[in-house]
C-alpha cells in the first residue's frame, strides 16, 4: 500500500481508539476531536516525503471529505462492521506498527 495513504489514516484510527470506535457519523460530530484528527492527517500528509500528492492531499482532506470516505466506507462494506473491524485491526493486530508510523511521522517532521 502506498505509505501516503496509510499513514495519513493513523490519526483517525487513534482518535477512534480514544473514542472508543464508534461509527464515524459519532466520531465527526465530536467537532474539537475532528478537527484535531484532520490537522494531524494533513501534517502527515505535508511531510517532505509525501511530495506533490501530499500537497494535493492538505488542499483536499479536510473534516468534511475525511467524514464521507469514513462514513462512505461503513455503507459500502456493510454488512461487515467498519468499526468493528478497525477496532480488531488497528487497535489489537497491527496497534504497535500503527504507533510505530506515527512515530516515523513524528521524526520526519522534526528534521
Amino acid at each position: 500500500m502506498d505509505k501516503l495513504f496509510s499513514t495519513v489514516g493513523f490519526p483517525v484510527y487513534v482518535a477512534c481508539d480514544l473514542a472508543w470506535w464508534p461509527d464515524f457519523t459519532t466520531m465527526a460530530a465530536d467537532k474539537p476531536l475532528w478537527k484535531l484528527v484532520c490537522r494531524a492527517q494533513r501534517e502527515i500528509a505535508a511531510l517532505p516525503e509525501h511530495g506533490w500528492r501530499g500537497r494535493l492531499m492538505v488542499i483536499a482532506m479536510g473534516p468534511r471529505v475525511t467524514r464521507a470516505i469514513h462514513t462512505s466506507a461503513e455503507k459500502g462494506y456493510r454488512p461487515l462492521d467498519y468499526q468493528a473491524f478497525n477496532r480488531f485491526h488497528h487497535g489489537g493486530k497491527v496497534r504497535d506498527q500503527d504507533i510505530d508510523s506515527l512515530r516515523e511521522c513524528l521524526e520526519s517532521g522534526r528534521r
